[in-house]
């Protein structure tokens, strides 16, 4: 039995049914010249190889039973959307990124997509935005390193006092300094290394507990608001209650929710009697003495 021969061409009805367009539209596609037609006795037709190529190359129009479109386009290219979703950003953003830094995009119908060889270009070039994948190698990373204000606070000292130690010219081959996600961290094991081997500063973890309630102090008076309260008024509102007791404001409405000392609200005012101040700062003292 011979062969059945295979169909090469189809009439502009089938193509319609397939998509499951109009007549309006099917014959627009047609128009535009998406795919090759030839005349076969009078009668347009569609070559089936060029039409499965265009239909391969967009996103719009889809086969009522059969693949989704876009295959090609999809192995070779990434829509916006796909962009922002890789780097958990918004599409905003993304079309900002490619005007800033001048990414290569081309478009399909009224859709902007970018190559992928293009997009792994400008993302091999840029540390700040980062897929799903690098950030979780990121995380590990991280976990490695700390940063220039986490170092300030591990040493509990300023930002300046960081950047100082590390300019030092006999620093300068101890710290190793990596880049994750476009921020300069210093690695774990450099840091240990460098503090094993000086005496100038501490860990507040090497600190003893007189001189970590001597730092809590001084971080409160340093958040406490600047009043001048009169010790001798019957009652007080929030901020001056902090500054009587020694507190951030915070706190202070901390330990109202928490019960553990009284005050009445009156609108969004908690107001504190004097006793009740004195009461705590007692209590603060005895246990300190105990």
């Amino acid at each position: 039995m011979p062969e059945k021969k295979k169909k090469t061409t189809m009439s502009v009805t089938e193509m319609r049914k397939m998509l499951g367009l109009g007549k309006t539209d099917s014959y627009w596609l047609v128009h535009k010249n998406c795919f090759e037609t030839i005349i076969v006795n009078g009668k347009m037709r569609i070559v089936i190889d060029s039409f499965e190529k265009w239909y391969a190359n967009q996103i719009k129009h889809a086969k009522v039973d059969g693949p989704p479109p876009g295959e090609e386009l999809r192995a070779y290219s990434y829509s916006v959307r796909e962009v922002a979703e890789m780097l958990s950003i918004d599409d905003s953003s993304v079309y900002y990124l490619i005007k800033r830094d001048q990414i290569p995009t081309f478009k399909v119908e009224t859709w902007t997509r970018i190559r992928k060889k293009d997009f792994d270009k400008w993302y091999a070039s840029q540390n700040k935005h980062r897929t799903q994948e690098d950030r979780e190698k990121d995380a590990q990373m991280e976990a490695e390193t700390l940063t220039m204000p986490e170092m300030a606070r591990e040493l509990y000292i300023t930002r300046k006092a960081v950047y100082n130690i590390l300019s030092k010219k006999e620093n300068r081959d101890v710290f190793d300094i990596v880049a994750i996600a476009d921020k300069k961290r210093i690695t774990r094991a450099s840091f240990e290394r460098w503090y094993a081997g000086q005496s100038e500063y501490r860990k507040l973890s090497d600190r003893s507990p007189e001189e970590l309630a001597q730092i809590r102090m001084t971080e409160r008076k340093k958040d406490a608001p600047r009043l001048e309260v009169d010790p001798n008024k019957p009652s007080y509102n929030v901020r001056e209650t902090a500054v009587l007791m020694d507190l951030t404001p915070d706190e202070v409405r901390q330990l109202i929710r928490d019960g553990k000392i009284a005050a009445k609200k009156y609108g969004a005012t908690y107001i504190v009697r004097r006793e009740t101040i004195d009461w705590w700062t007692t209590q603060q003292k005895l246990f300190a003495e105990s």
